[in-house]
């Protein structure tokens, strides 16, 4: 058994190492390509020179996924097309893929600027998935190994009357940079964001896309490598339950917590419901205002803005965690009085 699972380990490592190898190379081709002399990129991150750019690929790359604008130049087209020829020559699938996500990025990037700012409601886009040809576990490994993550849409949407029967659910296949972006961005937070999804029947699809409003769900990642595994997305509607994250403020206002004060959190998420047309939050406040050592910290410090409501089943008593620190980060008050001598 130690041999069957050694090498089970080893074939997949290496599956996961090439699959590295040949994004890296596509990076260096593109950032190759894409010359950064066309914008000055002091003007995108402070304190960073076109010089050092050209001498390290990786810092290339990153402008280029995160920065529509940057290398912008008429070779992009021909770039796109030498790809996709070394792909087919290679018997790799991953040159058309990699060629329509990088197609695909600038459009969502630049609906984003323009849609659903006010709902703070971001933007991705997937792919859809055959379930047939494309599911279980080593046509999943293909998908990854291309830089594509299995998925599936599922949940019920009353507004567009569809239901939670397995009949509306939706295999996809998101590329790998739209969701690291996110975790990026959202860490442990990105479960408690919600995206307009567009589902395209295939990467050479460019027009008739569907949009489904989801929030991720069960996100797996590999044991060893941490890389991503598997994404889920549940629709999403006003009314549907979000946890949303608490952020503390006012720390300095607090004697114990400017004193190595802490709060051992009980609960890091509040299940909400947010109203329709309302922005959702991506975090809550709790006010520390006051807080003292040992004290029991409650929903009734948390700031809920207006149309945020937690659910029914959360009363007053909902505990948040409590006060934990030095002595010394205690008020006067909560010193017992030193005894007199008579």
């Amino acid at each position: 058994m130690r041999t069957v699972f050694g090498s089970r380990c080893q074939q997949c490592w290496l599956r996961w190492n090439y699959s590295s190898t040949k994004q890296l190379s596509y990076s260096k081709k593109f950032s190759t390509a894409a010359s950064p002399s066309v914008v000055d990129v002091s003007t995108l991150v402070t304190g960073l020179s076109n010089e050092q750019v050209k001498e390290n690929p990786a810092i290339a790359s990153y402008l280029a996924a995160n920065f529509p604008n940057y290398g912008k130049s008429d070779e992009s087209s021909s770039l796109s097309d030498e790809i996709v020829s070394e792909g087919m020559e290679g018997g790799f699938s991953t040159g058309g893929a990699a060629a329509a996500v990088a197609g695909k990025n600038e459009e969502v990037a630049v609906a984003a600027n323009n849609n659903n700012n006010i709902n703070n409601i971001r933007e991705m886009f997937s792919f859809q998935r055959d379930p047939k040809r494309e599911d279980g576990s080593r046509a999943c490994q293909r998908l990854r190994e291309d830089f594509l993550i299995p998925g599936l849409i599922y949940g019920a949407d009353p507004i567009k009357g569809i239901d939670s029967s397995s009949n509306h659910k939706l295999y996809v296949k998101t590329p790998w940079n739209q969701l690291q972006r996110e975790l990026d961005r959202y860490h442990h937070n990105f479960e408690s964001r919600v995206y307009d999804m567009t589902v395209y029947e295939n990467p050479d699809d460019t027009e008739s896309g569907t949009v489904h409003r989801v929030m991720p769900r069960d996100l797996q990642f590999h044991p060893i490598l941490n890389k991503l595994y598997c994404v889920n997305y549940l629709r999403y509607f006003p009314g549907r339950i979000i946890k949303i994250p608490i952020v503390y403020i006012n720390e300095e206002e607090s004697a114990a917590m400017k004193r190595d004060g802490f709060i051992a959190s009980v609960n890091r998420f509040i299940p909400c419901v947010v109203e329709d047309g309302v922005p959702i939050p991506e975090h809550l406040e709790l006010e520390c205002t006051g807080l003292r050592l040992k004290e029991v910290v409650r929903i009734d410090r948390i700031i809920f803005p207006d149309g945020v409501q937690p659910i029914k089943k959360i009363n007053d008593q909902f505990l948040i965690g409590t006060v934990f620190g030095k002595g010394e980060g205690a008020g006067p008050s909560d010193n017992a009085a030193a005894p007199t001598d008579a």
